[in-house]
């Protein structure tokens, strides 16, 4: 037994990617629930803030890189990873509620706030209640402000009709359906020991909670609060190269400001870590 526990650790971190963290635990929120958060390094904090059901594991190589000239740190949401789990609150503006505890507590200056995925809606309804004071740059990894629109005219990732199927696939098969991001959100082809990692990163949130965010997710629309960032603070958008064209030309229109690159995939931080870690550094030095 214990040659086969052997074998398995140094399988995972012959893999290179589940090297988990010692975080801590941070108390926040209204109704005063426990952060799991992975804080190291000094300097400007840089604050990472995983996507839908997504948690701060998957952000491992940016601790790695970044924690040595930065702060570092990035946090399991609620209902996320080895957070606190919660009936009530799931929504991206109790999500910013808990980010902006954190801070606070946390004594964080100038802060970097870097957003995946739906952690692109944790910074829209953050700045709409808190504000940019505080704020030095703002990073959005391949997320549109809305969801659900009219792709014609705007940036979104879809109709209501082409969201129909996914959201009943959520509702009936949870575990295939996170299978199937994994699948998506990367480029390379996954072998099992990475699938079922990542797939049970996911599967720590709770259907519900799960649900209840994939719906707030849908139902939002933060194309204002995007356009009224505009000049206010510098803005990137990484966005992978299948809509880099179209997010270019609508960021142009309505926020001529921000800055759009092209990346690999929805998580080329993850498969191509040295050139989006640049990129994200080249851009906070204002060198991009």
């Amino acid at each position: 037994m214990i040659l086969i526990r052997k074998a398995i650790c140094g399988l995972l971190l012959l893999t290179g990617f589940i090297l988990q963290g010692q975080g801590e635990y941070l108390t926040v929120g209204k109704d005063r629930i426990d952060l799991y958060i992975e804080d190291e390094g000094e300097g400007q904090p840089i604050l990472f803030i995983p996507g839908w059901t997504m948690t701060s594991q998957f952000f491992l190589k940016q601790k790695e890189h970044f924690k040595k000239q930065y702060r570092y740190i990035s946090y399991d949401p609620r209902s996320h990873g080895k957070s606190s789990k919660t009936v009530n609150f799931n929504t991206y503006k109790n999500h910013a509620i808990d980010l902006n505890d954190m801070i606070l507590k946390l004594n964080l200056k100038n802060v970097v706030l870097v957003g995946w995925s739906s952690g692109c809606a944790t910074i829209f309804e953050y700045v709409q209640l808190f504000g940019t004071q505080n704020l030095s740059h703002l990073v959005f990894i391949d997320e549109p402000p809305k969801w659900i629109g009219d792709s014609s005219k705007e940036w979104v990732y879809g109709s209501f009709e082409g969201y129909r199927e996914s959201l009943k696939n959520l509702i009936e098969d949870r575990e295939t359906y996170a299978s199937g991001i994994a699948s998506w959100m990367i480029q390379q082809d996954l072998d099992s020991v990475q699938e079922n990692w990542m797939v049970n990163q996911m599967l720590m949130t709770p259907n519900d909670a799960a649900l209840s965010l994939y719906i707030d997710g849908m139902v939002s629309d933060y194309n204002e609060v995007l356009v009224g960032l505009n000049g206010e603070t510098p803005m990137l958008f990484m966005v992978r190269e299948s809509w880099h064209k179209e997010v270019s030309n609508w960021l142009k229109t309505h926020v001529p400001d921000a800055m759009a690159i092209s990346i690999s995939s929805h998580a080329a931080f993850w498969e191509k870590s040295e050139s989006f870690n640049l990129r994200l550094e080249s851009f906070i030095k204002n060198k991009l």
